[in-house]
This record gives structure tokens, C-alpha cells and sequence, in this order.
């Protein structure tokens, strides 16, 4: 372990190794419904239950739904009615029954992505007992290191955004293991994100009886609709064919075969090879990363994806332009994700599609003006439908964790600075030894003092980077403080740092 895993600290004791699998949650959560459709089911995305239909003896016979795109409502009838809701699940049972008694308790998690580097690749790190008794994960994932997770009881919501204070354990219990030549640091926090465990309970057991990690299965004797909640990823394929195999004997069905869900492959799986990376490299022109990425993501499928991919006018790759630089995502996937993968938002496209506003937050920022474009191409949009889907797409990316802290969190936690010292140490966020240009403009923006534009951030830190390198040390910022100039920006930090007005004139040199 000590071999393979060079960032852990090389003084331990003990470790022991042992394997896991892993996934990507929403391309499998994905699959499984583009699957079933393919078995003949009927998918209604952005579909919500808003009532209940019942018949006379207060059986339900139907629930009545809300197209959340167009706002229009319609019924559906059927025989029998099940509620696979996860963490959400009670909230579906509070339409059937407002009395109803609770069967989840959801557990909330956040997880932080790290760059690359901090995990070796193929090998990870579980900690059984952290500071405070949890679990902790650190594992390579995407590309990427996710650490989790933290362990919180409260009411499940659609936020993304966690809570400042558990980003800054994830991270002190992090450095509990990394070796002391790495630097752990806040602006290494690519993306941060919270998710809701549905931890199961039987609203007919005895008060206080424990929540489950195993699901359950119960149907209401008032209105026959049945619900299915708890269990996990591991498990999906037995609750599914458990939960069925209850509506069989509740309505008296005589199936002409028995269950196939055991074995059925998810959507892209027929016919998968693990040489298809070299396949699409060789007969479609796309990049080594690329291929990877799609056959990964798709499966077979990326057969499909590639060959909508365009030339890129490059020596190499040929074909797959790429969607934002650093990552494997090629411009092509978008529309065939509107074609084939009910997406008809921006904001999803970047999140549950293609995953990148969880491995990093500014790189799905960046590519979010591209992704409304393309899909106003495809789903032939207006400018101002264009403008309302990138807007919202954005109001959802800025509520994930990022490089930054939320700067509420900085607003109650910032401390006093003495010196000109102090306030350069608390700017650079990479603990480096000097400020960059985007290290700059961001810790301007996380202290309530944004520039209105890149260019205007430039021409300031132009004005303090005397060096001409790019890069703002210490001394060059003692010096631009001691100097007349750039007034106001001087007397909103010195407001942000507590600064006296003393102090905030100059003669401190740190």
C-alpha cells in the first residue's frame, strides 16, 4: 500500500487492502430508465406527481401529473401504483395520505473533488474511524479524488450546495493522512456537493426502531398504492424484481416467464468489448482520453456518439471537438443526449448527463455557454429561451462548492488582519507563495468586492505585479499597499479585514 500509494503519510503501521467497485450514479440511474423504455416502458421526464386519483372507496386508481416544462397537468390510470421516490419518498406518500407516518430518514452526505494528484491511480483509502467515529472514503473517481462523506440527519431537498463547515472537516481529516511534503488546501476544492441517503424505517414498526440500509417494501390498506424505499446501488436489481414480484401476487398475475432483471445489461451493454477505447480511436479519429470517457459513459453507444463527432482541423485528433479544455467531453455528446437522453436543460446536461458541475464547478461554468448553444441548435430554441436555460444553468452551478468558500461563511469566520502581511496570506489561496491573476479576481469576488469585468482585474493586478510574471509575491504587494493608488479597492479590503484607518493609510509593512 505504502509502494502504490506515495501520497499517504509512510509511517503507519498497518494497512490492508482490499477491493471495491465503483461507478458513475447518474449515467447508471440513467441507463436503467433508457433501459426500461427500451423494454417497453413509458418515460415521462420532468413529469411530477401532484395528486391522487381514487374511486369512491378511496382506492387509488391513478395519480395526477405536472409536465414541469410546459406547466400542464394530466391524469394517468392504473391498477396499481408504486412510489420508488428514494430520500423523497414520504413526500409522495404525504399526497397519497397527509397523515401518513414517516419511512425515511434521510442522511445527508457531502463529498469534495480534489485534483488527480492527491490519489494514486487504481487505489484509494478507506478510514473506518475518523475523528468523530465516521467513515471517510478517498478514492480516484472520474479523474478526479472524491472525498467523503459526512453524516447528517435532516429533511432530503434538490439543493447541491453543502454546508462550508463540513467541506472544512472533509479537509482537516484529509490532511490526517496525506504525507507532509503535500500542502492540503481550501482552493484545491474543485466542486462540493451534498446527496441524501434514504435510510429506510417501517412507519408500522415500534417507536424508535432502528433505520435500515436494507430497503423495505409496505402497501397502504387505505388506498393499495404500494412504496419501496431504503436498499442501495448494490441492491437495485433485487428491489426491482422484489417490488415487482409483490405486485404479481397483490393482483393475481400469471407471468408467461419468470425474471430476466438478474441478467438483463443496461442500455449500451450488448455487445460491449473493453478494447472499445481502441475501436473508436482507430475508426473514428477521437482522442485516446475521449474514447475512454465514451465508452465508459456510453457503452456501445458511443458508436453513436462518435459518429456525430466533427472534424477538429488538428493533426490529431481528427474528429471530437472538445467541449472545455482539461476534460474528455466532446461537443457531439450534446445533441445526442438531446436525441436519445430526455435532456431538455442546460442545467441537467452539465450535471446528471455529463457529470462535470461534480468534478469541477468553474470548468462547468465556462462550458455552460457552448452546452445552451448547442442545445439551442438541436432543440431549436429562441434567444430568449436560450438565455433563461444558461441563466438557470448558472443559478444551479454557483450553489455547488468551489475554489472559494461561500462568502457568507467568509463574512462570519474572517479574522482580523494586523498587517499587509496578513492580508497577502489570506488572499493567496494557494498557499504558494504568491496571488495569480484568477486567484486574484476570485478572492476579490468571494469578499464582496467582484471586478466588473476579467480586463479590469487585469489592469490592477497589472499595476501590482511589478515583476511582469504573472504572479504577485509579497513584497510587491507590501509595496502597492504603501503606494498612493487604487484607493478604493485598498479601503474594501482594509473594510473586509478589519483594518483601523490607521493601519489602512500604509507604514505597515508586515
Amino acid at each position: 500500500a505504502a509502494r502504490k500509494f506515495p501520497q499517504l503519510k509512510q509511517d503507519v503501521k498497518y494497512y490492508q487492502i482490499f477491493y471495491e467497485g465503483q461507478h458513475n450514479d447518474a449515467r447508471t440511474n440513467t441507463c436503467i430508465a433508457l433501459t426500461a423504455a427500451e423494454e417497453g416502458a413509458t418515460i415521462a421526464n420532468y413529469v411530477e406527481m401532484v395528486g391522487m386519483l381514487a374511486d369512491k372507496d378511496g382506492k387509488a386508481i391513478g395519480i395526477k401529473c405536472r409536465d414541469n416544462l410546459s406547466g400542464k397537468t394530466f391524469e394517468v390510470y392504473a391498477k396499481s401504483i408504486v412510489f420508488c421516490g428514494g430520500p423523497f419518498t414520504d413526500s409522495l406518500r404525504k399526497i397519497e395520505d397527509k397523515d401518513s407516518a414517516p419511512a425515511v430518514a434521510a442522511g445527508a452526505g457531502t463529498h469534495i473533488v480534489l485534483p488527480s494528484y492527491y490519489c494514486a491511480g487504481g487505489i484509494g483509502l478507506l478510514d473506518m474511524n475518523t475523528s468523530d467515529g465516521r467513515f471517510l472514503f478517498f478514492l480516484p473517481w472520474e479523474g478526479h479524488t472524491l472525498v467523503g462523506t459526512t453524516d447528517r440527519k435532516e429533511p432530503a431537498t434538490s439543493e447541491h450546495g453543502p454546508p462550508e463547515e463540513e467541506i472544512q472537516w472533509l479537509l482537516n481529516e484529509v490532511k490526517t493522512y496525506i504525507s507532509g511534503d503535500i500542502k492540503v488546501r481550501r482552493s484545491d476544492v474543485l466542486s462540493a456537493w451534498q446527496g441524501y441517503r434514504p435510510l429506510a424505517s417501517d412507519p408500522h414498526a415500534e417507536p424508535g426502531a432502528p433505520v435500515s440500509r436494507d430497503h423495505i417494501i409496505s402497501t397502504n390498506p387505505k388506498t393499495g398504492i404500494t412504496f419501496i424505499t431504503g436498499g442501495k446501488w448494490t441492491t437495485y436489481r433485487e428491489m426491482a424484481e422484489d417490488v415487482i414480484n409483490r405486485m404479481i401476487d397483490i393482483n393475481g398475475l400469471k407471468p408467461s416467464n419468470g425474471s430476466t432483471t438478474a441478467t438483463r445489461p443496461l442500455r449500451g451493454g450488448v455487445g460491449y468489448s473493453r478494447n472499445l477505447p481502441v475501436t473508436l480511436v482507430q475508426e473514428f479519429g477521437v482522442s485516446e482520453a475521449s474514447s475512454k470517457h465514451l465508452a465508459r459513459t456510453y457503452g456501445m453507444n458511443a458508436v453513436d456518439v462518435c459518429s456525430m463527432a466533427e472534424p477538429t482541423s488538428k493533426r490529431w485528433p481528427r474528429f471530437g471537438n472538445i467541449l472545455v479544455d482539461g476534460f474528455p467531453y466532446l461537443e457531439c455528446e450534446v445533441p445526442y443526449i438531446c436525441r436519445h437522453e430526455m435532456c431538455c436543460t442546460v442545467k441537467d446536461m452539465l450535471t446528471i448527463r455529463m457529470r462535470l458541475a461534480y468534478l469541477n464547478k468553474e470548468a462547468a461554468i465556462v462550458a455552460a455557454p457552448k452546452v445552451a448553444e448547442l442545445m439551442a441548435k438541436e432543440l431549436k430554441w429562441s434567444r430568449r429561451e436560450t438565455r433563461r436555460q444558461l441563466q438557470e444553468a448558472l443559478n444551479v452551478l454557483n450553489k455547488f462548492g468551489g475554489t472559494i468558500p461561500h462568502p457568507s461563511y467568509i463574512e462570519a469566520t474572517e479574522k482580523e488582519a494586523k498587517t499587509v502581511k496578513e492580508v497577502f496570506e489570506r488572499m493567496d489561496l494557494g498557499k504558494n507563495g504568491y496571488i495569480d491573476l484568477t486567484e486574484f479576481g476570485d478572492c476579490c469576488k468571494a469578499l464582496g468586492i467582484p471586478f466588473k469585468s476579467t480586463q479590469d482585474a487585469k489592469k490592477v493586478f497589472d499595476s501590482i505585479d511589478t515583476k511582469r510574471n504573472g504572479k504577485i509575491d509579497e513584497t510587491e504587494f507590501v509595496e502597492w499597499w504603501n503606494k498612493s493608488g487604487d484607493k478604493n479597492l485598498k479601503a474594501k479590503l482594509s473594510e473586509k479585514f478589519k483594518f483601523t484607518a490607521y493601519q489602512a493609510g500604509g507604514g505597515i509593512l508586515g
